[in-house]
């Protein structure tokens, strides 16, 4: 480490290299000594306590540094949540985007965080901000930069929130039911279904007729969950395998899909006898017409409120 006088038109600049391994790690000029020595003396300080980040790569912008996170994350987590990362990253302002990922601080991802909320869910913005803690945690460890700015803010409640939806009630499920049996008696069976069971989406998906048993009691094995566009993977739940009762009226519908199938085949398909995608089956029954307040996982909810 070495200060370094120099003298031009502009007048005296003092120059801090920073050494290590026999290379410059660090190049900074200031206008005074004090500062400089100031300057080196944090350097080494940093670099003997094995947190020395390297000023040149502090100052990569955040998107930069965001495409090196993403490629890292291939093969570590899981596809779908590999997509929500590069997707919440691609919704990021791109002046945000543009700065260097030293210099953002709590009160730039609390104002960014702020702003998002002004068009976006809450739910949107808060994964948002797990994605950016990940990003900067990696961003750390990789000695991009010196800290994460994104751990110690805690999300806004945000000035305007959207109203929130209403429980699905057995009255209103009995509405939306009747109004997709005019548009698809298949269709209206699978979101009666999934009423009744509580399964996820995935879990729908992923049933083969294997998986339905009649003794000791009608149930169904959850043994894995695909989501659209996505390999199959093991099922959410904590436990992951879980068997879930059936009651009469689902047991009853589980067998009508099951007939004539093989065990490997899917329980529950499409009218045309594919495995079941989530923007064919919305189509298939209008659900954003025949139930414009309610999303499919509202079903699980449901049928959760009842058993209680």
């Amino acid at each position: 480490m070495s200060i370094e006088r120099r003298e031009s038109a502009a007048g005296v600049r003092w120059r801090v290299r920073l050494h290590a391994s026999g290379r410059v790690v660090a190049d900074k000029t200031f206008t005074t000594k004090r500062a400089a020595e100031t300057w080196e003396r944090q350097q080494k300080e940093a670099l003997g306590g094995g947190n020395f980040v390297s000023p040149q790569q502090a100052r990569t912008p955040v998107s930069d540094v965001a495409a090196m996170f993403l490629t890292a994350r291939i093969g570590q987590v899981a596809p779908h949540t590999l997509r929500t990362d590069a997707d919440n990253i691609a919704a990021l302002p791109p002046k945000f985007a543009a700065r260097p990922i030293g210099s953002v601080t709590e009160g730039d991802v609390l104002a960014l965080l702020t702003d998002l909320l002004d068009a976006r869910a809450h739910s949107t913005v808060s994964r948002t901000r797990t994605t950016l803690s990940a990003l900067w945690s990696w961003a750390v460890r990789e000695r991009w930069t010196p800290s994460n700015p994104v751990r110690g803010v805690r999300m806004p409640s945000g000035a305007v929130q959207a109203q929130s939806r209403a429980p699905l009630t057995a009255s209103t499920l009995g509405l939306i039911l009747d109004a997709q049996r005019e548009r698809s008696p298949h269709g209206a069976l699978i979101t009666e279904w999934l009423s009744l069971t509580g399964l996820r989406w995935s879990e729908l998906r992923a049933l083969r007729v294997s998986d339905l048993q009649d003794i000791p009691f009608p149930a169904v094995q959850v043994l894995r969950a695909q989501s659209d566009g996505y390999p199959e993977k093991a099922p959410k739940s904590a436990r992951g395998r879980r068997l879930v009762p059936l009651v009469a009226r689902a047991h009853s519908v589980a067998r009508e899909w099951a007939a004539g199938k093989r065990p490997t085949d899917y329980l529950a398909s499409s009218a045309t006898g594919l495995q079941l995608r989530g923007a064919y089956f919305r189509r298939s029954v209008a659900w954003t017409t025949t139930s414009p307040h309610h999303t499919i996982h509202d079903l699980r909810h449901f049928a959760a409120s009842t058993w209680l």
